[in-house]
């Protein structure tokens, strides 16, 4: 009887689990998780900017070293500010959520009557209603909804992604069977 395995099956079985476990996680204590997110982001422009001035400093004329110098120090004392107050950097990331929510909202919601007499119309309008409502709703109670918000969003997106990753790596398994099945009539 023939093997037929399809590469990073098990791998990604087990990165769906790992996403599910930290999606709960993240829904159960979306502060902790929004604060992570910060961390992570201000910890990346930080290295950005330390990389900036390395880069800056390497330059051989003054003209070629101001740029990254300036833009080197700027994303330096962001990336320090991020990470010495999380929660102006939470409050931040939830207000380009607002404004991205609201933009899209109202983009579905015109969009939507563009398609009106296809059908399914219907439906882009209502995700458009979704998304402006979501958007009104975080905007309404910021800057409080930055203890949540961001965190509700990474649990809800790990949740999603493992929960297609599972999904992906048990439909490539049934394919593995069925081939294993074929190979052996």
């Amino acid at each position: 009887m023939a093997e037929n395995k399809i590469q990073g099956v098990s791998q990604l079985i087990l990165s769906g689990i790992v996403m599910l476990i930290f999606g709960v996680i993240a829904l159960a204590s979306p502060a902790v998780a929004g604060t992570a997110v910060v961390y992570v982001v201000g910890g990346t422009i930080l290295l950005v900017g330390i990389l900036q001035l390395v880069h800056g400093f390497r330059a051989e004329d003054w003209a070629d070293k101001a740029l990254p110098m300036v833009l080197g120090v700027l994303m330096s004392l962001c990336g320090i500010l991020l990470l010495m107050k999380p929660i102006i950097g939470m409050a931040m990331i939830t207000l380009v959520m607002i404004i991205f929510f609201v933009t899209e909202g109202i983009w579905k919601i015109y969009t939507s009557f563009s398609y009106r007499p296809a059908p399914g119309w219907m439906m882009l309008l209502l995700s458009g209603v979704v998304t402006l409502l979501l958007g009104g709703i975080i905007g309404w109670q910021w800057p409080l909804s930055s203890e949540w918000a961001v965190g509700i969003f990474i649990g809800i997106d790990l949740l999603s992604t493992g929960a297609s990753m599972l999904a992906l790596g048990f439909t490539l398994r049934q394919v593995e069977k069925e081939m294993d099945a074929m190979t052996a009539a």
